[in-house]
């Protein structure tokens, strides 16, 4: 074979391939082509996505349901000097429409959608995104928690996409959130068998009477290209100190990245298939993290999104090492084998969030702690500063559980003003320095300064003059761009 250059001798050797065209011969000389280099195969999600939410539904009646006491006393006049100027936007469980109303407890806007809403989001450029009610076929979960269909609408209330969260393996449920790459975070459920929670160290005897088992999943879609882009699963990071033979038995407490799969409450005597009930999610940009509530475990979690997903489904990787595993846990150290029952703070808690910047206590974590009819009877609000390490991580010692032990700030109110909002409900930092308050579960908004004081309170009532429930109601300054072509007067 005759050999032209040097360095022609030398790609040879090494077998780089210098066909022409035409793949056959160069110069006389005969060259065997080389398989490409392996190239990682592409991530691609198991959840298919389509844009049929289906029938309209209403799944939950009107009406405040059981694990709600209302404060002993008529609401208190608004303090016109304190409170904070706004609209209110109201979206009563089995009503259609929604409502906007000012601080004279006037409607002053009201729109509706094709659906029953479960939470609505008035976006900056003027649209509305909104987490719809939607049949399912095989999975459903009621309690204001099932929505199935997300939806985003137009400032001239004309359809932009619908997506549909809601098949016979996953539900859609709670809340939403819109990134600032116009990306949509879910929360979602999958149902799953529960021999495969047995395969990873679930104790059987403990398993439903269906024998069904849900693990939740949080989604980043693409609501364009209607595509799964990124997804986190509980199911992936799991410990349980029951079954030897299984892969993740272990210490509980040296594991606190992880979930214990053996525990779990009992809601109202039963084991249910939601085993964790995440209710709520939030987006920081800065630190890319996603703060979640487990309402069942009565704690927060943060995980990290910088993670791919393949990443996500492990324990390295990402922005800080971890994979997908638990950066930060608050609210009952139990849960992971760090502390007692008297260590609990959050009880049933829902709308963890990050107070966004330009807010008194930009940064710290706001939290709606629900309480409990039986084991601590009233709401209060919880707002934390947690530890953080220079790169964004978070302070943990060993064998200690996650800090702050004290509270940044609580609203506790007296016991003339004390209500109990045991499920759904919210929270949201004003820009006064005014914590506005929707205990939903009792259909009753509430306006706090800092300390504690009442400047606005108000009970919504329907048609038949009763009261309703509210997953979320939020509170916008009057100059808020996403209110444009809202306001009738």
């Amino acid at each position: 074979m005759k050999i032209i250059t040097q360095q022609r001798a030398l790609a040879l050797a090494v077998g780089v391939s210098l066909l022409s065209a035409c793949g056959q011969v160069v110069n006389d000389e005969v060259e065997v082509p080389v398989a490409p280099e392996p190239q990682t195969q592409k991530w691609v999600s198991t959840m298919t996505l389509s844009s049929d939410c289906g029938v309209v539904a209403q799944l939950n009646p009107p009406g405040a349901g059981g694990g709600a006491v209302r404060p002993p006393r008529e609401s208190v006049e608004t303090d016109w000097e304190r409170v904070q100027p706004g609209y209110v936007l109201l979206e009563p469980t089995g009503d259609k429409v929604s409502y906007l109303l000012g601080v004279d407890k006037e409607v002053a806007g009201s729109y509706s959608g094709d659906y029953y809403p479960k939470y609505t989001q008035l976006l900056p450029n003027g649209h509305r995104l909104y987490s719809s009610k939607a049949t399912t076929t095989d999975i459903h979960n009621g309690g204001g928690s099932t929505t199935g269909c997300v939806e985003e609408y137009d400032a001239n209330g004309d359809l932009v996409w619908r997506i549909s969260l809601n098949n016979d393996y996953i539900l859609g449920h709670h809340a939403v959130r819109k990134m600032p790459n116009g990306n949509l975070l879910a929360q979602v459920w999958q149902k799953s068998s529960g021999d495969i929670a047995v395969a990873q160290g679930r104790n059987p005897a403990t398993l439903p009477e269906d024998r069904d088992h849900w693990f939740d999943i949080i989604v980043e879609i693409d609501p364009i290209a209607m595509e799964v882009v990124w997804e986190w699963n509980i199911r992936n990071h799991l410990i349980q100190d029951f079954d030897p033979t299984k892969a993740n038995y272990g210490v509980i407490a040296d594991h606190p990245g992880r979930m214990d799969i053996n525990h779990f409450d009992l809601e109202d005597g039963l084991i249910h298939p939601d085993w964790v009930h995440s209710n709520a999610i939030d987006y920081n940009e800065e630190l890319d993290q996603i703060a979640v509530s487990f309402r069942s475990m009565s704690e927060i979690l943060i995980i990290d999104h910088s993670t791919t997903p393949r990443e996500a489904e492990g324990n390295s990787g990402g922005r800080y090492g971890k994979g997908g595993e638990i950066l930060y846990r608050w609210g009952n150290p139990e849960v992971y084998g760090r502390g007692t029952p008297d260590d609990r703070e959050l009880y049933n808690q829902h709308d963890v969030q990050w107070i966004r910047d330009g807010l008194p206590g930009a940064g710290n974590l706001l939290i709606f702690n629900n309480g409990h009819p039986d084991l601590r009877p009233y709401t209060t609000i919880v707002e934390i500063a947690p530890e953080r390490n220079p790169d964004g991580s978070y302070v943990l010692e060993d064998g200690q559980p996650y800090g702050p032990e004290e509270m940044f700030w609580e609203y506790n109110p007296p016991e003339e003003e004390q209500f109990l909002a045991a499920f759904i409900s919210g929270v949201q930092r004003m820009p006064n320095g005014n914590t506005f308050i929707n205990a939903g579960a009792i259909g009753m908004q509430r306006e706090v300064t800092p300390s504690g004081d009442i400047v606005w309170e108000y009970e919504y009532r329907n048609e038949h003059g009763a009261p309703d429930l509210f997953f979320r109601a939020e509170k916008y300054p009057p100059d808020y761009s996403g209110l444009e072509g809202l306001i009738s007067n």
